[in-house]
């Protein structure tokens, strides 16, 4: 989620979008911030939606720049996100591919990896000596009774519902 009002970002571990309409992106939550209390939209992009313009200019930028580019898991043929590792590649850095299955960039790459991207990872992270902390997910259910009958919903650990 993020905020349509001071851009505060939310990560979340379970489905923000409650929109009955594809392109409609909110979430039906609010800012956590008490002095802005703007309304949280998911950051889907749907098809037939563009980045921000913002974001994509950054990669752009990064990708010029960049002396390497990790693809992970993507079949690299949505634009114009499918075109930033080619450009890393084309400026002289290297290009290295995890996917299951074959992309159009596979001949361009230095390193095509046929590999699910969690071992991948494990294994990157592990060569580094970083250890990856584990997920903890802390959520209380709730069980009560209503002028309708008896109800159970899941909050997190800050009381935030879990749609």
């Amino acid at each position: 989620d993020y905020c349509s009002k001071c851009g505060t970002e939310y990560l979340r571990d379970f489905r923000t979008r409650n929109a009955a309409h594809v392109h409609d992106h909110t979430t039906g939550r609010k800012c956590d911030d008490s002095s802005c209390g703007g309304e949280l939209y998911d950051s889907i992009i749907n098809f037939g939606e563009s980045l921000p313009e913002e974001t994509l200019q950054r990669a752009y930028g990064h990708s010029y720049k960049a002396d390497l580019c990790l693809v992970l898991g993507s079949s690299l043929t949505v634009s114009p996100a499918c075109t930033l590792p080619e450009i890393v590649s084309q400026n002289g850095g290297k290009l290295v591919i995890c996917n299951l299955q074959k992309t159009p960039l596979d001949k361009v790459a230095n390193l095509k990896i046929h590999a699910r991207c969690d071992d991948l990872i494990n294994r990157v992270m592990a060569g580094l000596g970083i250890t990856i902390p584990p997920f903890l997910l802390t959520r209380r259910v709730i069980i009560g009774k209503s002028k309708t009958g008896l109800f159970v919903r899941g909050v997190d650990i800050d009381g935030t519902p879990y749609v």
